[in-house]
C-alpha cells in the first residue's frame, strides 16, 4: 500500500506541486486582498505642520461659506452654547419687509383662519426681525401649505443679517404630500400596475433640516443677543407661509431617559396584539416617485408567482435625503409595544441604511433619529433600533401614524473629511502643475520638496484623513474588506506611495485627477441609500417575531416555476394585449418603466379619445438591429418610438418607412419643433420621422471663481475668440476651460465638431449628399478652431466636468443638458454660485452671434407594413403633442425624479416642465439657434472619419489639411459605393469623377 502511495506521489508529483503552489496563491491571495489595515502605522504623527497651501488665498472654497458641520464646531471651539427657554411664533403677515413682486395674501386657507403670506414667484422673499434675548444657537421652522406648480419640492433659502451662515442655509427643501389616486390596475395577463399619485394639499410643518439628509438634527443657528433680520427667499415652487418659528433647540430624550419615564408613569408592556401593516399602502409620501414595487422571495406578501405583483415598498426610488413615507394604524390598547420591519438592505455593500423614525408626526427618542437597518444579501425581520437591543415604544389607544425619512447624518462627518482632502489633493496638484507644467518631462528631477512646503507631511496628513474616514465606516458597522469602501484605500494608499517618492509625483498628475474624481463619485454613490420594505409590525413583547425568509425548499421551488413560466409567459408586452385585428402595435426601445407609463396613457388618454386600441411592447434601449431583423422577416410593428436618430434614413431608403409628409396635417404636426430638428429625417423629398428627444449643450460656468478672476457676468465668453482669451487667464490660475472630447465614443465626435461647422454656415455635405464638404473653406476653418482649443490652448483632452466644476479646477465649460440636472440635484454646495447660457458662437457681418448646434436626438416612426397607416399617424400625433409629452416628463419625473427629467423635442411642453425661469430663458434662447446635421447614406464614415481627423492632428501633429484630406478620400469613396449600392438615379448621369475631395 505505501508503494502504491509512493509510486502515485511520484507519477503525479509535477501536478501535485503545481496544485499546491494555486492552493497556497489563492489563499495569500484571499488573506491579503483586503486592504492593509496597518497601512499608516509607519507614517510618523504630525501635531504642528502648516497644511496651507500657498495656492490658499486663490483657492475659491475660501470664498465659499462653510459646511454646517465646520460651522457648528468652530462656534462650539468659541464657547457657543445652546439657547434655552425662548420660542417666538411670527404670523406669516406680520413681517418687516416684503419683495414688491411675487408675493400675495390669501385669506383662510384651507381651514386655516385669517391671512397668510404666499411667495409666489421664484426670487420674491420677506423678512422676519426677531429680537433674540441672550447668544447661542437657536432653531428655526415654519407652518407652509405648498400651493399649485409644477410638483417639485418647495424651495427656499434663508439668510441671517444679510448673509447666509453655511451653504447648506442655500437650499432648504419642503416637501409637498402626495397619495395613490387609487387601486392599483391589472392588465389582462394578471400583472399588477402602480397606480396614479395625486398630490394631497394641506399645512405641514417642518424645522429647517439639511436637504441632503448629511445632518441629522434640525440646523442650529447662532443668534447674538439684540435684534435680527431673517429673510426667506423663494428659489422654487409656490407656497404659503403660515407662522415662522424661532426657538431654543428641542432637546430628543435618550432611549434609557425615555425608559425611566416609562417606569415613572407605570406604563406597562401589552400581551397578545400583533398588527402588521403592509408597506405597499403607505397612506402618505413626500414625493411621487417613491411607489410600489414587485420581489419574488417566497415570503414576501402577497405573492402571485404567475404575474406581476407589487407587494413592497421602496427600493432604488426611496434613497435621497428627506424623503419620507408615512403609514396609518391603530392599537387596540395603550401601551408598550415592539414596532419591527421586514426589509432589505442588499443595495450598498456592507453599508448599514438609516432613516428618521417618526411616530405622530415626532421622532420618540433620540436613537429614533437614526435607526439603522443592517446590510444582508436577503430580507431581514428587525425591531426599529439603532443597535442590537429592541427598543419599547408607548402608544395611546387609537390610531397612529409611522414616518420613516431617509437621512445619512451619520456619515455626513465622513463625507466631509473625504471632500476637504479631495480639495486638498485638488490644490497640491495644481501647486504642481505651476512648478512642472502640463507635460512634465519624466526624466527630470523637479525637486518637489525644495519647491513645495511641507510637500510629504502634506501627504501624509491626507491619506491619515482618509484613513481615519475608513474607521469612521467600521465604526459605523461597516464589516473590514467591504468593496465600498476600496475608493478610500486606493486614494490613501496611492497617498503614501507618492509621500515615500516624491520624485514619482510628476508622472502621477494624471492619477491625482482620477483619484479626486473617484472620491467624488463615491461621495455621491453612498449619500444615496435605498431600503425596500415588505411590512411593519407593531406587536406586544410576549409576541415572537416571524422568520424574514421562506425555507431553502420554498426558494428553490418559487425558482424553478418562474424558470418554467418563462417558456410561456410574454416579457415584451406591457399592460393589455388585444388580440382584434384593428390594433396598432407599437414598440419602444426603452426601460420598462418608461414604457409603463406611455401604456397607462395609451389606456386613460388615446384610446379613450379615439377609439384605437394599442399594444405596446419594450425592446432594449438602442437595439436598433431588433427593428431592422423585424422588418426583413416581416414582423415590423406599425410604429417604433425611442429610435436612434440615424436610424430613420437606413430604413427610408430600403423603402421600410412611411413618408410623414403625405399626412395632411404633416404640417401642423412639424410645427411643434425647431425647424433645424426635422433636418436629419428627410430623404428625397419625403420625412420619415418626428423626432421624441432633442439633446442641447449649454455653457456652465461659476459665479463665483469667474468674480474672483475679475470677469463679470457681463463678460462671459460669448464668442469662441472671447472664450480663447479667457484660458490664458484660467490657465495661469491653475484651472482650465472644458469643451467635450468623448475618446471612447467616436461616434459623438460630430457632435463635438457640429458647432464649429454650423456657426461659419458650413455643411458637412453638398450635391444632396453625394460628397463631403469637409474640404471647403468653412470645415477648414471650423476644424483648425476646434482642434485649436486641444493644441494650442493645451485644454484637457478628456476630464471629468462635473467633479472638476464642483472643486473648481474647471470653472468654465460646454456640456449637454445632463450636467444641469446633476448640478441641479447633487450639488448643494454650489446653489447660487452657477448659472448657464447659451453656448459660445461666432459673431456674422451684421453683428448677431451665431449659436448654432445640434444635439440628435430619438425619434418616432411608422413602418410600411402598417395596415391601418391613418391610426398609427394618429397615435404619433398624440404622442408627439405637447399635451402627451408634458404627462409624460411629468410622470417620468415623478416616477423616476428629476435625473430622468424628459429633453422633450416639443418646444411648448419643454417651457410646461418644472425648469427655473432663468434656466429655461437660456434654454430656449440656445434653442432659436437649434440646428441637427444631415444624415446621408454611408454617413457613418463621416462620424468615424471626423474622430480620426482630430485624432491626426490633436494627438499625432498631423497638419489639418492633411487629415482633412485623407479623411474626406476616405468618405466619398463611402457614399459612392452605398449610393451605387442602392442605385440612386444621379448615378445613371454623366458623373465621371470618382467625388474624392472633387466640388462639383
Amino acid at each position: 500500500m505505501l508503494r502504491k502511495a509512493a509510486g502515485f506521489l511520484l507519477k503525479f508529483k509535477v501536478s501535485l506541486i503545481v496544485l499546491a503552489l494555486a492552493v497556497a496563491g489563492i489563499w495569500y491571495w484571499n488573506s491579503t486582498r483586503g486592504f492593509d489595515d496597518h497601512a499608516m502605522a509607519s507614517i510618523p504623527q504630525y501635531d504642528d505642520v502648516d497644511e496651507r497651501s500657498i495656492l490658499a488665498d486663490q483657492d475659491i472654497k475660501s470664498r465659499l461659506e462653510p459646511s454646517y458641520l465646520k460651522y457648528v464646531r468652530a462656534l462650539e471651539q468659541e464657547g457657543a452654547k445652546d439657547s434655552t427657554g425662548f420660542h417666538l411664533s411670527i404670523p406669516s403677515t406680520a413681517y418687516a419687509a416684503v419683495s414688491s413682486n411675487g408675493t400675495a395674501v390669501k385669506s383662510d386657507l384651507d381651514g386655516r383662519d385669517g391671512d397668510v403670506l404666499v411667495l409666489e414667484e421664484e426670487d420674491s422673499w420677506v423678512e422676519y426681525a426677531v429680537d433674540i434675548p441672550e447668544d447661542g444657537f437657536y432653531q428655526f421652522a415654519m407652518s407652509y401649505y405648498a400651493l399649485q406648480g409644477k410638483r417639485s419640492a418647495i424651495v427656499r433659502n434663508i439668510q441671517i443679517d444679510g448673509e447666509f451662515p453655511f451653504f447648506q442655509s442655500k437650499k432648504m427643501e419642503f416637501q409637498r404630500m402626495w397619495r395613490e389616486a387609487g387601486p392599483t390596475t391589472k392588465d389582462n395577463q394578471g400583472n399588477e400596475f402602480n397606480p396614479r399619485r395625486e398630490e394631497v394639499f394641506g399645512w405641514q410643518y417642518r424645522e429647517f433640516r439639511d436637504a441632503e439628509g448629511k445632518v441629522s438634527e434640525p440646523f442650529r443657528y447662532y443668534l447674538t443677543r439684540g435684534k435680527h433680520i431673517i429673510r426667506i427667499n423663494a428659489m422654487r415652487e409656490p407656497a404659503a407661509i403660515g407662522d415662522f418659528e424661532v426657538f431654543s433647540p428641542v432637546h430628543i430624550p435618550t432611549y434609557a431617559e425615555l425608559l425611566g419615564q416609562y417606569e415613572q408613569q407605570d406604563y406597562k408592556q401589552t400581551k397578545g396584539h400583533f398588527i402588521k401593516l403592509q408597506a405597499q399602502e403607505s397612506t402618505l409620501r413626500s414625493d411621487p416617485t417613491l411607489r410600489r414595487v414587485e420581489d419574488r422571495e417566497p415570503a414576501t406578501e402577497p405573492l402571485n408567482p404567475k404575474a406581476i405583483t407589487l407587494n413592497t415598498f421602496g427600493g432604488d426610488a426611496w434613497r435621497k435625503g428627506g424623503q419620507w413615507a408615512e403609514w396609518e394604524f391603530e392599537v387596540p390598547e395603550s401601551g408598550l409595544y415592539n414596532i419591527g420591519t421586514r426589509f432589505g438592505a442588499w443595495f450598498l455593500n456592507g453599508i448599514p441604511i438609516e432613516r428618521m423614525v417618526m411616530i405622530d408626526g415626532k421622532v420618540p427618542f433620540k436613537e429614533m433619529n437614526h435607526a439603522k437597518f443592517p446590510f444582508k444579501q436577503g430580507w431581514q425581520m428587525h425591531s426599529l433600533t439603532d443597535r442590537d437591543e429592541e427598543y419599547l415604544f408607548y402608544l395611546e389607544e387609537g390610531k397612529h401614524t409611522l414616518r420613516l425619512e431617509v437621512q445619512v447624518g451619520s456619515l455626513g462627518e465622513v463625507f466631509e473629511n473625504v471632500l476637504d482632502t479631495t480639495n486638498k489633493i485638488s490644490l497640491l496638484s495644481r501647486e504642481i502643475l505651476q512648478i512642472t507644467g502640463t507635460n512634465p518631462d519624466p526624466n527630470r528631477d523637479w525637486k518637489l520638496e525644495g519647491n513645495i512646503p511641507n510637500l510629504v507631511p502634506r501627504i501624509h496628513l491626507m491619506a491619515r484623513a482618509i484613513d481615519d474616514a475608513m474607521n469612521m465606516l467600521y465604526d459605523f458597522g461597516v464589516p473590514r474588506g467591504s468593496s465600498e469602501i476600496s475608493t478610500l484605500g486606493e486614494a490613501r494608499d496611492q497617498l503614501i506611495a507618492m509621500a515615500s517618492k516624491t520624485e514619482s509625483i510628476p508622472s502621477r498628475l494624471a492619477s491625482m485627477t482620477d483619484m479626486q474624481s473617484s472620491l467624488g463619485l463615491w461621495v455621491n454613490g453612498l449619500s444615496t441609500q435605498s431600503v425596500i420594505v415588505d411590512y411593519f409590525l407593531v406587536k406586544s413583547v410576549d409576541q415572537p417575531w416571524p422568520k424574514a425568509e421562506a425555507p431553502v425548499l420554498n426558494r428553490i421551488g418559487m425558482t424553478a416555476m418562474d424558470f418554467l413560466y418563462s417558456f410561456t409567459k410574454d416579457y415584451t408586452g406591457i399592460g393589455n394585449i388585444y388580440d382584434d385585428d384593428e390594433v396598432i402595435d407599437v414598440w419602444v426601445a426603452r426601460g420598462r418603466d418608461w414604457v409603463q407609463i406611455i401604456k397607462q396613457m395609451v389606456d386613460e388618454d388615446f384610446t379613450p379619445e379615439t377609439g384605437i386600441k394599442v399594444n405596446v411592447n419594450v425592446i432594449p434601449a438602442g437595439a436598433m438591429q431588433l427593428l431592422l431583423l423585424a422588418q426583413t422577416s416581416g414582423l415590423a410593428p406599425d410604429v417604433a418610438l425611442g429610435v436612434e436618430g440615424e436610424v430613420p434614413i437606413d430604413f427610408a431608403v430600403r423603402g421600410g418607412l412611411v413618408d410623414l409628409s403625405t399626412f395632411d396635417d404633416y404640417g401642423e404636426v412639424a410645427q411643434r419643433f425647431r425647424p433645424g430638428a426635422l433636418i436629419p429625417y428627410r430623404y428625397n423629398g419625403g420625412n420619415y420621422a418626428l423626432p421624441e428627444t432633442q439633446n442641447f449643450s449649454m455653457l456652465f460656468y461659476r459665479t463665483d471663481i469667474m468674480e474672483e478672476l475679475g470677469v463679470s457676468e457681463e463678460d462671459i465668453p460669448e464668442t469662441w475668440e472671447e472664450v480663447m482669451n479667457l484660458i490664458p487667464l484660467l490657465q495661469q490660475n491653475g484651472m482650465d476651460f472644458f469643451y467635450p472630447h468623448a475618446a471612447n465614443a467616436p461616434s459623438n465626435a460630430v457632435n463635438e465638431f457640429a458647432p464649429f461647422l454650423f456657426q461659419r454656415n458650413g455643411e458637412l455635405y453638398r450635391d444632396e449628399g453625394k460628397y463631403s464638404d469637409l474640404d471647403s473653406h468653412e470645415a477648414l476653418e471650423a476644424v483648425k478652431m476646434w482642434t485649436g482649443l486641444y493644441t494650442n490652448y493645451k485644454i484637457d483632452k478628456q476630464a471629468d466636468f462635473y467633479n472638476r466644476f464642483r472643486t473648481g479646477e474647471m470653472p468654465i465649460g460646454v456640456a449637454d443638458y445632463t450636467t444641469y440636472v446633476m448640478l441641479s440635484t447633487a450639488a448643494p454646495e454650489l446653489t447660487g454660485w452657477w448659472k448657464m447660457q447659451p453656448i459660445p458662437g461666432l459673431k456674422q457681418s451684421d453683428g448677431q452671434i451665431n449659436r448654432s448646434t445640434g444635439g440628435l436626438g430619438q425619434t418616432a416612426v411608422m413602418f410600411n407594413s402598417a395596415e391601418n397607416k391613418d391610426a398609427a399617424w394618429k397615435f404619433m400625433s398624440w404622442w408627439t403633442g405637447a399635451d402627451a409629452q408634458e404627462r409624460f416628463g411629468s410622470e417620468l419625473e415623478s416616477l423616476l425624479g428629476v435625473e430622468a427629467r424628459w429633453n422633450t423635442a416639443n418646444v411648448e411642453a419643454l417651457t410646461r416642465l418644472p425648469w427655473q425661469t432663468e434656466d429655461i430663458d437660456a434654454v430656449l434662447e440656445q434653442w432659436e439657434w437649434f440646428r441637427e446635421r444631415e444624415v446621408v447614406l454611408g454617413g457613418y464614415y463621416t462620424t468615424r472619419h471626423i474622430a480620426n481627423i482630430w485624432n491626426e492632428i490633436v494627438l499625432n501633429g498631423v497638419i489639418p489639411r492633411e487629415a482633412i484630406e485623407n479623411g474626406v478620400r476616405e468618405i466619398n469613396k463611402e457614399l459612392r459605393k452605398k449610393r451605387e449600392e442602392f442605385g440612386d438615379d444621379y448615378l445613371s448621369g454623366d458623373v465621371t469623377n470618382t467625388g474624392e475631395g472633387a466640388k462639383q
